[in-house]
Protein backbone atom coordinates (compact mmCIF):
# COMPACT_ATOMS: atom_id res chain seq x y z
CA UNK A 1 0.00 0.00 0.00
CA UNK A 2 2.83 2.32 1.11
CA UNK A 3 4.41 1.72 -2.28
CA UNK A 4 1.49 2.88 -4.49
CA UNK A 5 0.47 5.88 -2.57
CA UNK A 6 5.01 6.74 -3.17
CA UNK A 7 4.35 6.28 -6.96
CA UNK A 8 1.10 8.19 -7.28
CA UNK A 9 3.20 11.45 -5.86
CA UNK A 10 6.17 10.94 -7.94
CA UNK A 11 3.94 10.72 -11.28
CA UNK A 12 4.91 14.51 -12.85
CA UNK A 13 6.45 17.86 -11.91
CA UNK A 14 5.82 19.59 -9.26
CA UNK A 15 4.77 23.67 -9.45
CA UNK A 16 8.08 25.22 -7.68
CA UNK A 17 10.09 22.45 -10.53
CA UNK A 18 7.89 24.23 -13.34
CA UNK A 19 8.70 27.75 -12.47
CA UNK A 20 12.19 27.22 -12.09
CA UNK A 21 11.97 26.05 -15.79
CA UNK A 22 10.25 28.86 -17.26
CA UNK A 23 12.32 31.29 -15.03
CA UNK A 24 15.32 29.67 -16.58
CA UNK A 25 14.09 30.13 -20.45
CA UNK A 26 12.83 33.72 -19.39
CA UNK A 27 16.49 34.72 -18.31
CA UNK A 28 17.67 32.80 -21.48
CA UNK A 29 15.62 34.36 -23.22
CA UNK A 30 15.91 38.14 -21.81
CA UNK A 31 20.00 37.15 -23.18
CA UNK A 32 19.50 36.24 -26.46
CA UNK A 33 16.59 38.56 -27.77
CA UNK A 34 18.78 41.50 -27.70
CA UNK A 35 21.60 39.69 -29.56
CA UNK A 36 19.76 38.41 -31.86
CA UNK A 37 18.62 42.32 -32.59
CA UNK A 38 22.04 43.67 -32.68
CA UNK A 39 23.19 40.59 -35.75
CA UNK A 40 20.29 41.50 -37.44
CA UNK A 41 20.72 45.17 -37.16
CA UNK A 42 24.33 44.69 -38.46
CA UNK A 43 23.11 42.16 -40.93
CA UNK A 44 21.14 45.10 -42.69
CA UNK A 45 23.92 47.35 -42.92
CA UNK A 46 26.11 44.54 -44.44
CA UNK A 47 23.80 43.82 -47.08
CA UNK A 48 23.57 47.72 -47.64
CA UNK A 49 27.23 48.02 -48.12
CA UNK A 50 27.39 45.22 -50.21
CA UNK A 51 24.45 46.72 -52.85
CA UNK A 52 26.44 49.61 -52.31
CA UNK A 53 29.95 48.53 -53.59
CA UNK A 54 27.77 47.26 -56.46
CA UNK A 55 26.71 50.43 -57.27
CA UNK A 56 30.16 51.98 -56.88
CA UNK A 57 31.36 49.66 -59.69
CA UNK A 58 28.44 50.64 -61.84
CA UNK A 59 29.20 53.94 -61.54
CA UNK A 60 32.87 53.50 -62.28
CA UNK A 61 31.83 50.99 -65.15
CA UNK A 62 29.31 54.71 -66.79
CA UNK A 63 32.40 56.89 -66.63
CA UNK A 64 34.68 54.59 -67.74
CA UNK A 65 32.26 54.20 -70.75
CA UNK A 66 30.93 57.73 -70.87
CA UNK A 67 32.84 60.86 -72.86
CA UNK A 68 35.37 62.49 -71.00
CA UNK A 69 35.23 59.28 -68.17
CA UNK A 70 32.43 61.58 -66.83
CA UNK A 71 30.08 60.00 -63.52
CA UNK A 72 26.38 60.96 -64.03
CA UNK A 73 25.00 63.95 -63.64
CA UNK A 74 22.42 64.58 -61.07
CA UNK A 75 18.41 64.66 -62.35
CA UNK A 76 15.74 62.19 -63.50
CA UNK A 77 16.34 61.92 -67.29
CA UNK A 78 18.72 59.81 -68.77
CA UNK A 79 21.91 58.45 -67.40
CA UNK A 80 21.49 60.56 -64.60
CA UNK A 81 20.43 59.94 -61.32
CA UNK A 82 17.89 62.09 -58.60
CA UNK A 83 15.77 59.50 -57.19
CA UNK A 84 15.81 55.89 -56.60
CA UNK A 85 14.24 54.80 -59.65
CA UNK A 86 17.10 56.47 -61.90
CA UNK A 87 19.76 55.29 -59.77
CA UNK A 88 18.37 51.71 -60.54
CA UNK A 89 17.83 52.87 -64.22
CA UNK A 90 22.00 53.88 -64.51
CA UNK A 91 23.34 51.05 -62.45
CA UNK A 92 21.38 48.27 -63.95
CA UNK A 93 23.08 49.31 -67.25
CA UNK A 94 26.16 49.53 -66.24
CA UNK A 95 26.28 45.91 -64.01
CA UNK A 96 24.33 46.16 -60.99
CA UNK A 97 21.53 44.31 -59.83
CA UNK A 98 19.67 46.85 -57.76
CA UNK A 99 16.01 45.68 -56.99
CA UNK A 100 13.01 48.06 -58.14
CA UNK A 101 11.95 49.43 -54.79
CA UNK A 102 14.17 50.85 -52.03
CA UNK A 103 11.99 48.82 -49.81
CA UNK A 104 12.70 45.45 -51.18
CA UNK A 105 16.54 46.53 -51.25
CA UNK A 106 16.76 47.34 -47.92
CA UNK A 107 17.53 51.20 -48.76
CA UNK A 108 16.59 54.36 -48.10
CA UNK A 109 17.53 57.15 -51.10
CA UNK A 110 18.81 60.25 -49.73
CA UNK A 111 20.52 62.45 -52.58
CA UNK A 112 23.56 62.27 -55.05
CA UNK A 113 25.13 65.06 -55.92
CA UNK A 114 28.09 65.37 -58.81
CA UNK A 115 31.29 67.93 -57.66
CA UNK A 116 34.66 68.86 -58.66
CA UNK A 117 37.25 66.41 -56.76
CA UNK A 118 39.55 69.69 -56.75
CA UNK A 119 37.89 72.73 -56.79
CA UNK A 120 41.24 74.81 -55.89
CA UNK A 121 42.32 73.74 -59.81
CA UNK A 122 41.92 75.80 -62.76
CA UNK A 123 39.31 72.88 -64.36
CA UNK A 124 35.23 73.75 -63.33
CA UNK A 125 34.67 70.16 -64.18
CA UNK A 126 32.63 67.71 -61.83
CA UNK A 127 34.63 64.51 -62.09
CA UNK A 128 33.21 63.05 -58.28
CA UNK A 129 30.13 62.13 -56.94
CA UNK A 130 28.72 61.68 -53.35
CA UNK A 131 25.35 59.27 -53.27
CA UNK A 132 23.89 58.92 -49.93
CA UNK A 133 21.63 56.72 -48.45
CA UNK A 134 20.38 55.16 -45.24
CA UNK A 135 19.28 51.82 -44.04
CA UNK A 136 15.66 51.66 -42.21
CA UNK A 137 14.79 50.47 -39.10
CA UNK A 138 18.42 50.54 -38.16
CA UNK A 139 18.80 52.59 -34.67
CA UNK A 140 20.37 56.44 -36.19
CA UNK A 141 23.02 55.40 -33.44
CA UNK A 142 24.37 52.49 -35.03
CA UNK A 143 27.18 52.87 -37.38
CA UNK A 144 26.28 52.36 -40.84
CA UNK A 145 22.65 54.02 -40.63
CA UNK A 146 23.61 56.44 -43.29
CA UNK A 147 25.91 55.30 -46.16
CA UNK A 148 28.25 57.66 -47.89
CA UNK A 149 29.39 56.16 -51.20
CA UNK A 150 31.86 58.05 -53.45
CA UNK A 151 34.73 56.87 -55.72
CA UNK A 152 36.76 56.75 -53.26
CA UNK A 153 34.95 54.31 -51.24
CA UNK A 154 31.81 52.96 -49.08
CA UNK A 155 31.85 54.58 -46.14
CA UNK A 156 29.57 53.89 -42.72
CA UNK A 157 27.70 56.49 -40.60
CA UNK A 158 25.56 56.99 -37.89
CA UNK A 159 22.11 58.66 -38.58
CA UNK A 160 22.86 61.58 -36.79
Amino acid sequence: MLSKMRMKRERGFTLIELMIVVAIIGILAAIAVPNFISYRNKSKVAAAVSTMGSVRGALASFAADSEGNMFPEEGTGEDQIGDWASLVTCANKNGATLKALEADAGINFVSYTRDDSNPSDSDPTEDTYVLTVTVPMVPDTMAGKTIVLSPQGVFKQTGS
